[in-house]
């Protein structure tokens, strides 16, 4: 009876509620468009990070995260090949992928420049997909002296793909090495400073350079990276009941732009819910307040009759609740739709800092985006009505009725 009598109230003055729900109405798109871009910004950054350059989970020799060697590959894991097939045969593991980093300089015979080298399985790199090849080839299987090299770093030395170039570095007895490098294609990742610096080379080709058959960690990726925590506690127990001097990080560790991101995001999203909050709560409080003001007499009438005024206050609650309902329900189908059409409209986004590419604009619509905004709505306009239904609840009842 409550919900009838308040669906009516709200369309006896359809203007002042038409104005009250495009309000929350407005609300709710706007959780839902900021909350689903949000969502899919976390996501998507999460898994780029995740399968384009850590790995879920990464696997090294025991004292290697708090070493301050400067010997390459002191910390390095001697038998990779018999680790890998432990870890692989654990449930929900996908692949894992060997990687060494070297540092040293590059030249080209007039100009000398320093790198910062990947050393990668070339197939599990292509894999992975954490980079874009702009001219020339990837990195190919069976040629242990190819190379592919950053835009900026490639531009820095004039170079092509087909050129040689020489790459110095130290072993890892301490002694300098050198190799001769074929560039076999140039790439670009989106990040200037790493373009800039990077090179990628094949596994076997950094362990001749290197002079040793150890490589520095093994990247795990599973199927789901929900997993994670589960995968991490399951291969740490294959560790320890193998007595193996190992250590082991998670994803979270090892991307700190990532932690940077998600807090920058929430804060946002946090002061965006606060000030949609304060909107919904006055519009939804005026209106009933103005209903209130409209109707004293009426309320009178109703106390003068019997009612308690326990059930006037339930009345305007109601009310507030009605609203609330209806302008979260349109809120979300509109929000839902407005996402939808984004999501199909191809829309490109500037380059954040530090990148040199924009990235599409994707809204993510599901439960997790939309039923908050639909909470939200209800429960604020419900809020924002506890006020003006205490009011009418206490008018005196001579006075209510002698209102003009």
């Amino acid at each position: 009876m409550l919900a009838k009598i308040a669906v009516r109230n709200i369309f006896r003055n359809g203007r002042r509620s038409a104005i009250t729900l495009m309000v929350i109405v407005f609300g709710a798109v706007a959780l839902i468009l900021f909350g689903g871009y949000r969502a899919r910004t976390f996501f998507a950054l999460r898994e780029s990070t995740i399968r384009g350059r850590v790995g879920h989970l990464q696997v090294y020799k025991a004292g290697y995260s708090k070493a301050r060697s400067q010997k390459p590959l002191e910390y390095g894991l001697d038998d990779p090949a018999a680790l890998r097939k432990e870890i692989e045969s654990v449930p929900h593991v996908k692949m894992t992928a060997a990687q060494i980093t070297v540092m040293g300089l590059i030249s080209n015979g007039e100009k000398s420049e320093t790198f910062l080298a990947t050393a990668v399985e070339p197939q599990k790199d292509r894999a992975m997909n954490n980079q874009r090849v702009v001219s020339g080839t990837d990195l190919p299987d069976n040629e242990s002296d190819a190379v592919i090299l950053g835009q900026g770093l490639a531009a820095a030395m004039n170079v092509k793909p087909g050129d040689y170039l020489t790459i110095m570095t130290t072993t890892v007895s301490g002694s300098l090495n050198a190799m001769d490098v074929r560039v076999a294609g140039i790439f670009m990742s989106g990040v200037k400073e790493y373009d800039d610096r990077a090179i990628k080379l094949s596994l076997l080709g950094a362990q001749q350079l290197l002079q040793t058959r150890k490589v520095e960690k093994l990247l795990i990726f599973l199927d789901d990276t929900d997993r994670t925590e589960a995968a991490h506690a399951e291969i740490s127990q294959l560790f320890a009941s193998r007595h193996q001097a190992l250590e082991m990080k998670e994803w979270r560790e090892l991307a700190p732009f990532y932690r940077q991101v998600v807090a920058l995001y929430t804060g946002i999203f946090g002061f965006l819910g606060l000030v949609v909050f304060g909107i919904v709560v006055f519009s939804v409080a005026n209106t009933i307040m103005m209903s209130i003001f409209e109707r004293t007499r009426e309320i009178g009438t109703l106390m003068a009759i019997g009612t308690t005024r326990a059930r006037v206050w339930r009345m305007f609650l109601a009310e507030g609740l009605a609203i609330g309902v209806l302008g979260g329900i349109l809120g979300v189908v509109i929000g839902a739709a407005l996402g939808a059409l984004i999501n199909h409209g191809h829309v490109m986004l500037p380059p954040p800092p530090g990148y040199t590419v924009g990235y599409p604009l994707r809204i993510m619509l599901n439960p997790s985006v939309l039923l908050p905004a639909l909470v939200v709505s209800i429960v604020t306009a419900t809020i924002s009505a506890v006020f003006p239904a205490l009011k009418a609840s206490r008018m005196k009842i001579v006075d209510a009725l002698g209102h003009i």
